[in-house]
């Protein structure tokens, strides 16, 4: 039992306690309050997260962080868009571009001025190439009949040879002719503002070609024709002094393909000696699904592009459909379809797998929008970010889901995505990727 004397301090104890509570509580509000306000830090940028899954993020920048990051948009279009497919084909030697060289008589094969060629060499049209020294006796003044007959076929050879240089000559000038009425007529509907510039320089390109193939056309034809020349005056020097030397040249400019001779070699007459293949102009052969056939604009330029499908430099290659000997493969339902491609830098080799840009027949309108818009996250998901609003505090961007169709170089074609007009984010698009997760600038 407590005493009287200890009650009041009881007392006085269970009436202030509550009370300094109280007051030492309205200390610490009064100093929190009174915190400036400069202390409080902007974040440059903010990501909101909406509850749901199935509900998007959204990003807000103020306008130094937009500055920063250097973010540009584009408004989303509607084009007409025709669908391209990348086919492998293979480089092979135009017709009538090989030539074979033989021995027009038996005789040992020497080199001329120390110069023997290997494959691979390039030759320019009459350069020597070998010498052959004519096993005939001195008392031998005419060739006998199988040498007059292998010397014939070597002139039958050089004939052949020229008309089919004669014909590509022919050619090359129709065409000439219907391309000057071509680019006559997209420069007067450029004039008529019912064309495109693009379409005129195009025009002017696959003029200029067909220029190039005619003069190369015409030189090679002015070499078989003085070979054949040449030949004729070979042929009257052997049947006045048989045992000279007759130095063998090349027939056309081009490659060295093959030698099946060497220095010092006896050969007999008509023995095949060097290839010579000429790669100023090289055919693609391009397999094709026969079902693909009647899906495919086989009239149109096509694009030489890596087997990926990326272009070979910023001036790629075109191949311009041409009239070929009809060949398919049964084992692979597949048909064969030929292009012809200026090769003067010898960039393709008989034998090369290259990649064709065909065109396909299926034109139809889709979004179109910068394909550097794009992203992809780890499922393969394809993504853009569109501005929502932009003012002068600031931008506010979301992360929008879109189908990706194809990409056809620059552009990305979309089967889904934001409406017209729709600005979305270009340059900075990994930017904004990385500060919605975590490792942004």
């Amino acid at each position: 039992m407590k005493s009287p004397t200890q009650q009041p301090s009881i007392l006085f104890s269970a009436v202030w306690l509550p009370t300094a509570i109280c007051a030492a509580l309205l200390i610490c509000g009064c100093s929190k309050k009174s915190a400036p306000a400069s202390a409080a830090k902007v974040a440059p940028a903010k990501v909101e997260m909406v509850p749901h899954e199935t509900e998007l993020a959204t990003l807000k920048l103020n306008s130094e962080a937009v500055k920063r990051l250097a973010i540009e948009v584009v408004p989303v279009e509607k084009q007409e868009v025709s669908r391209h497919r990348t086919l492998a084909g293979e480089a092979i030697v135009p017709s009538g571009r090989s030539i074979i060289a033989a021995a027009p008589v038996p005789g040992v094969i020497a080199a001329a001025d120390q110069f023997f060629p290997q494959p691979g060499t390039e030759v320019k049209s009459a350069q020597p190439v070998m010498i052959l020294k004519p096993l005939l006796s001195p008392e031998r003044d005419v060739p006998t009949p199988a040498e007059q007959v292998q010397m014939t076929g070597a002139k039958a050879n050089l004939m052949v040879a020229l008309v089919t240089a004669q014909g590509e000559v022919a050619r090359s000038q129709s065409e000439i002719e219907g391309l000057q009425i071509a680019r006559d007529r997209a420069a007067k509907l450029l004039e008529d503002r019912a064309g495109s510039r693009r379409a005129l320089d195009d025009a002017e390109a696959l003029l200029g070609v067909a220029r190039s193939v005619l003069e190369a056309a015409k030189q090679r034809e002015k070499e078989l024709v003085d070979l054949l020349k040449s030949l004729n005056n070979s042929n009257t020097d052997v049947l006045v002094d048989p045992a000279s030397p007759l130095t063998l040249t090349a027939p056309v400019a081009g490659v060295v393909r093959n030698v099946q001779v060497s220095p010092g070699q006896t050969v007999t007459a008509a023995a095949p000696l060097f290839e010579v293949v000429d790669l100023s102009t090289i055919w693609i052969r391009v397999p094709v699904y026969v079902d693909l056939l009647s899906k495919i604009r086989r009239d149109e330029v096509v694009r030489l592009v890596s087997l990926d499908g990326t272009s070979l430099s910023s001036s790629p290659k075109l191949g311009k459909p041409i009239a070929a000997p009809p060949t398919a493969d049964a084992a692979s339902s597949s048909a064969d379809l030929y292009y012809e491609v200026d090769n003067r830098d010898l960039r393709l080799m008989p034998g090369q797998r290259i990649g064709i840009d065909m065109p396909m027949s299926s034109v139809s309108e889709a979004l179109v929008l910068p394909s550097a818009a794009v992203l992809y996250d780890i499922y393969g998901g394809t993504w853009v970010y569109v501005q929502s609003s932009a003012t002068e505090e600031g931008s506010t961007f979301t992360r929008s889901r879109v189908l990706l169709e194809w990409v056809d170089g620059d552009k990305a074609i979309l089967s889904k995505g934001p409406p017209v007009d729709t600005l979305v984010v270009t340059a900075g698009a990994a930017e904004l990727f990385g500060t919605e997760f975590g490792a942004g600038k």
